[in-house]
């Protein structure tokens, strides 16, 4: 997805909303940034009624009517360090704000990153990923323990400000029971809202040439490819099944099908080439690395393969719908257990590498029904437009509006 232009000087000049002011805390309000790129959505719509102050290491509606935007320097990594950095410099930022004469009506923040939040979008539940999913991790030595430090850092924070928080915003219903379960006293202020895309941007435009795009990626014409697409975390994500189901099936299918990975650090993509080569796939798998526009890679697939163990609302799968591939993912997935229907836009199957290659084997042998699911992927993700999304945002904040006159707080 294309990060925002700046903005040209008469759309600086537009009028700027006089409603409450709403102060957001975020790392990245970015389109690269699963999470940022929907706080960014919100954002924009947000900045229609209401004045918006970001506090966030990067913002790229920085300079848009009705957005102020106050910088939150941070290091590029380790992923640890830049929340230990968030929680510290944006508290200061924000009392220094303050200081100059601002005020927030409303105080907003992604997860836990800021404590003392009237709204947060909560995208995650560290708490329980630690309790279960995380148990089976197959992550090992440093890496492990710095992931788990994250993930504790993150859940004593998440606890702190769910405490506190007049409304918190969820993208799934699985993720809203998780929360309630995990901390009793939030089901009465939790929303669900689920994640926006632009479907018409992820559309196969008419003239793209993807025999073409096959032949730049090393793809055959001929193949049925299965997509997997992640920032990284390939092993929770669920690379490792897909490679295992295929590699698990007869060699006349085997040899119809490739897989293409989209995105993945240069230490991961080493890690599961060398997995793939010795489950004897060499030359069956391409590795594309991390891309700026994922569409045309999208675009050249057949089938979309992500049997993650742990997603909030995977941003992945509506993207990858958008561009026309039946989904293929875990039973019990949040977010996909409301958008996947089986027979009709994909597969859900148990998460286990037997499952997984059963269904690669069912979509190799019933290429003539992928175009009819392929099409059901596309009407199933028009419900989760942005005008929908945005629209469920404002009734939130609307909401929280008439919630605070009748308790006489400001």
């Amino acid at each position: 997805m294309k990060p925002l232009s700046p903005p040209t000087a008469p759309r600086a000049a537009a009028a700027v909303p006089q409603g409450p002011r709403v102060a957001v805390f975020d790392q990245a309000v970015s389109a690269r940034s699963p999470a940022g790129s929907c706080v960014m959505a919100q954002v924009a719509g947000l900045a229609a009624r209401h004045r918006v102050t970001v506090f966030s290491d990067r913002c790229e509606l920085a300079g848009e009517p009705g957005v102020e935007w106050v910088r939150v320097p941070l290091p590029r990594g380790p992923v640890l360090l830049r929340y230990l950095l968030f929680q510290a410099a944006a508290p200061f930022l924000y009392g220094f704000w303050r200081l100059r004469g601002h005020r927030a009506d409303w105080v907003q923040t992604t997860q836990g990153q800021f404590a003392r939040a009237d709204v947060v979008y909560a995208h995650f539940c560290h708490r329980a990923y630690l309790k279960g999913p995380w148990k089976s991790s197959p992550v090992r030595g440093l890496r492990r323990a710095a992931r788990w430090c994250n993930h504790a850092f993150n859940a004593f924070f998440e606890r702190r400000a769910l405490a506190r928080a007049s409304r918190i915003v969820v993208p799934s219903l699985g993720l809203a029971r998780e929360l309630a379960r995990e901390y009793p006293g939030t089901s009465a202020r939790l929303v669900t809202i689920p994640n926006p895309v632009d479907a018409d941007h992820f559309a196969m435009p008419a003239g793209f040439d993807r025999a073409a795009q096959r032949l730049d990626a090393g793809l055959r014409e001929d193949a049925l490819v299965f997509a997997f697409m992640a920032l990284g975390d390939f092993a929770r994500k669920g690379l490792p099944l897909v490679l295992e189901g295929l590699a698990g099936l007869p060699e006349a299918l085997r040899a119809q099908a490739q897989v293409l990975v989209i995105g993945g650090g240069p230490d991961e993509i080493e890690e599961f080439s060398r997995r793939a080569e010795a489950l004897g796939l060499d030359g069956a798998v391409r590795f594309a690395g991390l891309q700026q526009d994922v569409r045309p890679w999208l675009w050249c697939a057949d089938v979309f393969a992500f049997p993650s163990a742990y997603e909030v609302f995977s941003l992945a799968i509506l993207q990858a719908a958008a561009a026309g591939l039946p989904v293929l993912t875990s039973q019990g997935l949040y977010g996909a257990e409301e958008f996947v229907r089986p027979g009709v836009n994909g597969w859900l199957v148990e998460r286990n590498a037997g499952a997984v290659g059963s269904a690669l084997a069912e979509a190799i042998l019933g290429r003539e029904r992928l175009p009819a699911l392929a099409q059901g992927a596309c009407e199933s993700v028009r419900r989760y437009s942005r005008e929908a999304f945005v629209a469920r945002w404002s009734r939130v904040y609307a909401d929280l509006g008439r919630w605070s006159v009748r308790w006489g707080e400001g």
